[in-house]
């Protein structure tokens, strides 16, 4: 060997070689493994979650665990179990339940019924619970503490009860695409999931469960897409809420905004809300918005005018011999959305809502057509027109948009101070005194290692 390439060897190694491992120690220290590995879900109030709820059936079967388990009616009395008896079935009759240990008829005939069953785990842990309805072809595994089954309104109800982390993981999952959204977008929608939640949990009290199952509460459908990643997020940001003014944050989100968020009274009338206000979605005005992939960033609707003729009559907004003849956006908020359209017939010029037209082109096309009311639209010869961008109401954050920010290097606290401006976060569920970013991470690792 050369003895010139020995030396610039010796130089490389003590100029280069320590930065390399300064900078492979800094990286992996990053994201301390040990703090959010420590942190369990079984923590926070339980909530109850009414699965299936729009779905009408009048039977169903639950598997449950081999041990720990118990069965009792609404008394508190048990109901005994048979020894080898892994799966319980449950018959609606008039507005009891019937509860027998053998699928048919036969059963159904000797067996007795109550006014509601509760299944519970006999310690208080959470175990895995499968709901089998074969009215609807239904079957999904479920987290619980306790399930209960009751009648409500003529069709068979069941409540499910869990840790309000558990649930929180399984929301994440079908609220957002762990396997395509980063780590940050998913701890910035457990922040804002376990807002939404704390601030809702009495949102269906008066029938006896807290959250429905579907979008008029958050998508919940137990653990058919639970995800690791999910789960991780939920742990990092564990206890973690959004706070204004040392209250609980009104926590919206949505799918894609397509440019920028709006005013909440904007959208649900009422009074304003000084954080939950239109935000541009970029970085700087011109370029494109951080929700630039999303797949409903930009859409577009090409039908003929003879077509949405007959949408507007199919919802007795013009008559059966009238023609239309153009349709033109009447009035638009302060964050772009459409509000009023003009229709011009060839016997009256009048005005709809967003809303109207909407309901005239589902029920013409018989789905969803318009994904928002950030739209323009016109008329062309005979072609109808509409150039749309996002998806939702565009109040809060924009969940695209976080996936954009967490991809340009923005932290969830980032990402969280960006859509909701003038909040902070609070620990241990708004309980605690707002702290700052490298202090909340300690003490949010110090309460999952007690």
């Amino acid at each position: 060997m050369p003895r010139f390439l020995y030396w610039y060897g010796r130089l490389f190694l003590a100029l280069v070689l320590p930065w390399v491992l300064l900078g492979c120690q800094l990286f992996s220290s990053a994201i301390p493994e040990s703090d959010w590995t420590k942190h369990t879900l079984d923590t926070g109030p339980d909530v109850r979650v009414r699965i299936i709820r729009k779905a009408y059936f009048t039977g169903t079967a639950i598997e449950f665990p081999a041990k720990d388990v118990v069965l009792t009616d609404g008394n508190g009395q048990a109901i005994s179990i048979p020894k080898q008896a892994r799966k319980v079935y449950f018959r609606m009759q008039g507005d009891r339940v019937a509860v027998a240990w053998q699928r048919g008829k036969a059963a159904f005939k000797k067996a007795q019924t109550y006014q509601q069953v509760w299944i519970k785990t006999s310690n208080q842990q959470v175990r895995i619970f499968n709901v089998i309805v074969p009215e609807c072809r239904f079957a999904r595994a479920y987290d619980a503490r306790r399930l209960n089954v009751s009648v409500k309104y003529r069709r068979l109800a069941i409540i499910t009860t869990m840790p309000l982390e558990h649930y929180l993981a399984q929301v994440i999952s079908e609220e957002m695409d762990p396997d395509h959204f980063t780590l940050e977008a998913l701890k910035a929608q457990a922040v804002v999931a376990r807002t939404w939640a704390l601030k809702n949990i009495d949102r269906h009290d008066r029938f006896d469960y807290d959250y429905c199952d579907g979008p008029h509460c958050q998508v919940f459908k137990g653990r058919k897409r639970l995800s690791r990643r999910a789960e991780r997020a939920v742990k990092m940001t564990l206890r973690e809420v959004l706070m204004y003014n040392n209250q609980l944050a009104e926590a919206f989100y949505h799918s894609t905004c397509g440019g920028n968020t709006v005013f909440v009274n904007e959208v649900w009338a009422g009074r304003k809300i000084p954080y939950l206000v239109r935000v541009e979605d970029h970085w700087k005005l011109g370029n494109r918005p951080y929700c630039a992939q999303s797949p409903y960033v930009d859409w577009r609707i090409y039908t003929s005018v003879r077509r949405v003729e007959r949408a507007l009559r199919r919802i007795k907004k013009i008559g059966k011999q009238e023609r239309l003849e153009d349709v033109q956006v009447d009035f638009t908020n302060r964050s772009g959305r459409v509000k009023r359209i003009r229709v011009i017939t060839d016997k009256q010029n009048f005005v709809i809502t967003s809303n109207d037209l909407r309901a005239a082109l589902r029920q013409e096309y018989g789905k969803r057509k318009l994904l928002s009311n950030f739209y323009t639209l016109d008329v062309v010869g005979n072609q109808f027109r509409i150039v749309g961008h996002g998806l939702g109401h565009g109040v809060g954050m924009c969940q695209w948009g976080a996936r954009g920010m967490a991809q340009h290097g923005f932290s969830y606290r980032e990402i969280l101070s960006h859509y909701f401006h003038g909040t902070h976060l609070g620990l241990n569920y708004g309980r605690e005194t707002p702290v700052s970013s490298s202090e909340a991470v300690t003490q949010n690792s110090q309460a999952g290692e007690k």
